[in-house]
């Protein structure tokens, strides 16, 4: 049975970390304007918080595309996606 050899996980830039970050910002603002969407009831609010998500989601993406891009891995179990070991 051959061992898995540990790959080390590269340290994660200054550049990186506030990316990841703003992603953890861009996430929790995402997941309020979808609390705030389950309990409006005029639909002024619910024509606002549906601009709010997707804004949201715009920016969310954007900061996932960057971090996908410059291949930072967030959490340690991502090791592998992140090398492409899917």
């Amino acid at each position: 049975m051959q061992l898995l050899k540990k790959k080390k996980q590269a340290a994660v830039s200054i550049d990186g970390q506030q990316l990841l970050t703003q992603l953890r910002e861009a996430k929790m603002a995402l997941d309020g304007a979808r609390q705030k969407f389950e309990y409006v009831t005029e639909p002024d609010m619910v024509v606002s918080c549906i601009y709010e998500m997707h804004a949201e989601q715009a920016r969310y993406d954007h900061l996932l595309g960057k971090i996908r891009e410059k291949g930072i891995c967030a959490e340690p179990w991502s090791a592998l996606r992140c090398a492409g070991g899917e």
